[in-house]
């Protein structure tokens, strides 16, 4: 009986200390994933390419942190109820590109700019033009803390599905003179400047250097690249230095849109492993809201996630073998010895 009763007691000391020994290998992932409950950081994972629209099933895969809008209420002109109070944001890398897919509730689809009064939807996703130099102040940055941004712009993708005689059918025109068109034909803005009798001399914005009225380049990209150094220093990288593309879809009462980027800035790269960070405007146009009358956010954080190799996936699974195979060794060097502890007692 006594033999029995120490063999016992051995054999819960035993396991004891194996249990423990494996709850404080579990611990690290357990706190790690209790933490990721919490997160205030975005982890874009890696793909073979980017996904270059929102209903890509690679996106169903991709991390998602749900980032809370505010109005924008600094400086003028101000807002004091942002339409949007969330948008939820995910985003893939692959070799040469990091894609954001951004979506958020919005009940009207503001495409285009018909009119004095009518303004578009956008959204833009901001981060240090230089991460080394510091974190800016989150709006528009600072003065020696410029920030990039990256605006998609509704009207810039939808502007040409519809033609000004086809938004007003009644129109009627005599001749639209240096456009290539023939009389009795209303003009489009993508007709100067298209070669031919055209000149865009006679389209003035165009001519002058205005994106915002370059249809060549609404045709190429609905995201414009810009940078800041704080409130009314906004600028465009100009024609050249344009090199995002984007694509929004609005149903179902809300738009997804997705920017996707080159890897490689002016002054620094996403790298895997690196954290950048990243902060996000939206522009509701059917509440008027357009420049500083806007929503915004803080400060969250993008980190690219490693690629992982076969030892990575397979080095949790054998770790965990290893313990059930010390923990089988134990229970038999257990047994042996007290098979021989009974054999000499009797």
């Amino acid at each position: 009986m006594n033999g029995d009763t120490t063999k016992w007691s051995r054999r819960k000391v035993l396991l004891a200390s194996l249990v423990g020994g494996s709850a404080a290998w579990l611990a690290g992932p357990l706190s790690r994933l209790a933490a990721a409950q919490q997160k205030a950081s975005l982890i874009a994972r890696p793909v073979d390419r980017v996904p270059d629209g929102p209903d890509d099933d690679m996106w169903r895969t991709a991390d998602i942190l749900e980032v809370p809008m505010a109005p924008q209420a600094v400086v003028k002109p101000r807002t004091y109820e942002a339409s949007t109070k969330a948008v939820k944001v995910r985003a893939l890398y692959d070799a040469e590109r990091i894609a954001f897919r951004l979506g958020w509730a919005d009940a009207a689809r503001d495409a285009r700019i018909g009119g004095v009064a009518s303004f578009r939807d956008a959204v833009a996703v901001e981060f240090p033009a230089n991460p080394a130099d510091g974190i800016p102040y989150f709006a528009m940055g600072e003065a020696g803390k410029p920030v990039t941004i990256y605006q998609w712009k509704a009207d810039w993708q939808f502007s040409n599905d519809r033609d000004v005689d086809e938004e007003n059918p009644n129109m009627a025109a005599d001749w639209y003179p240096f456009s290539g068109r023939e009389a009795g034909e209303i003009a489009g803005s993508a007709d100067y400047g298209s070669g031919g009798e055209s000149d865009k001399s006679f389209h003035t914005s165009w001519a002058s250097g205005s994106l915002l009225a370059n249809p060549e380049l609404h045709a190429r990209t609905s995201v414009e690249k810009l940078l800041a150094e704080g409130f009314g220093t906004i600028g465009s990288f100009g024609l050249d230095g344009q090199d995002a593309v984007g694509t929004g879809v609005w149903k179902d009462g809300g738009w997804t849109v997705v920017i996707s980027v080159p890897r490689a800035q002016e002054q620094f790269a996403f790298e895997p492993g690196r954290t950048i960070p990243l902060a996000f405007a939206k522009w509701d146009g059917s509440k008027g809201e357009r420049g500083g009358e806007k929503a915004v956010s803080t400060w969250y954080f993008l980190t690219l996630e490693q690629p992982l190799g076969t030892i990575a996936y397979a080095g949790p699974v054998l770790a965990f073998g290893g313990i059930l195979a010390a923990q089988a060794w134990a229970l038999r060097l257990l047994r042996r010895k007290a098979r021989h502890a009974g054999a000499k007692n009797t």
